[in-house]
């Protein structure tokens, strides 16, 4: 099945979903989350109920794509629950797309063929990106998509890691097309907020510059942030990593990430490499609300880390061990 009809069988699923009314439980259901997460989604499905549908959407992709896919439901549930909260201060229809942009900020992450080497789905990509800029968005990021080369080559434009923001964006606005109840601006204002999401992940900066060979070449592909309700789904992504259950217990998302993508060959390996990635983590966050989230949740997470490695809780990881020889 193509890309297209596979977005266009998940919309009718989530209608099918939808149809069923509260005699069926949510797709979400047979999936657990944690509080504080689990009342705020409940709180923004009941004051904007039409988000279930985009919910049953990205539920259905993560199945459709993953063999677990409990791990990423449970991380796009928490963003969407964070950003509803951070987004309290906005107008409310803001708030909304807020919501919806981090609820499918990672609907094409898995989608082996969603990459820019592809010929069709780069021209879709520029097509969308030239629509935003002419819209007036990504005027802070003069540099953003100014690199072909770069975009197609299969280093990065082949890595659906750093470039799922791009074609995950594009994704969002098709699926929120066909779902209607949505104007042009209110999707192109998703599709900048999902386009702007990655950027603090400095060890994808650092990625595409290496893949490029020089410093600087990540603006290419990653835009800073420009509006409120960019930072808002920025900084909820960041925060919904920090999650104790995804970092610190053996098997957990990042112990595994540090297994498998940073080499990691023991416990005390897998401690040092979280330890460094959530360390400058924390630290990216755009808002204040965001800042002191991520200062909350690291404060949690580091103690156990620092078990992990068999230090005392006194010690400081980089001063003792340095940096992980995977980031030197």
């Amino acid at each position: 099945m193509n890309r297209k009809k596979r977005i266009v069988v998940l919309i009718a699923l989530s209608f099918i979903i939808g149809a069923a009314g509260m005699a069926a439980a949510a797709s979400q259901d047979t999936y657990s989350l944690p509080e504080p997460y689990l009342a705020w989604e409940k709180a923004y499905l009941k004051e904007f109920p039409e988000l279930q549908g985009l919910m049953d959407v990205m539920i259905a992709t993560a199945i459709q794509q993953l063999k677990e896919p409990g791990g990423d439901i449970l991380h796009n549930r928490v963003c969407s629950a964070l950003a509803s909260e951070m987004a309290r201060p906005l107008a409310k229809q803001e708030r909304k797309l807020a919501i919806a942009a981090d609820i499918l900020h990672n609907i094409s992450k898995e989608d082996k063929g969603a990459v820019l080497t592809d010929p069709e789905v780069f021209r879709k990509c520029s097509e969308m990106v030239a629509k935003l800029k002419k819209a007036g968005y990504f005027k802070p990021s003069p540099g953003f998509w100014g690199d072909e080369a770069l975009l197609k080559s299969p280093k990065v434009g082949g890595n659906l890691a750093l470039i799922h923001h791009i074609t995950g964006a594009l994704t969002a606005g098709e699926i929120a097309r066909k779902a209607g109840g949505f104007s042009e601006k209110d999707i192109e204002m998703m599709q900048v907020t999902i386009i702007e999401h990655s950027t603090g992940y400095w060890y994808f900066r650092d990625s595409v510059d290496q893949a490029a060979g020089r410093k600087g070449a990540w603006q290419a592909v990653f835009p800073e942030p420009e509006n409120e309700s960019a930072r808002i789904a920025h900084d909820a992504d960041l925060i919904s990593q920090f999650v104790y259950g995804s970092v610190v217990p053996d098997g957990s998302k990042w112990r595994e990430l540090a297994k498998k993508r940073w080499k990691a060959k023991d416990t005390k390996e897998e401690g040092h490499i979280v330890y460094y990635v959530f360390f400058r983590l924390y630290e990216e966050a755009k808002t204040e609300k965001g800042k002191a989230l991520a200062r909350q949740d690291w404060e949690k997470i580091r103690p156990e880390l620092v078990k992990l490695m068999g230090l005392k809780p006194d010690e400081d990881p980089i001063k003792v061990l340095g940096v992980p020889k995977i980031f030197q």
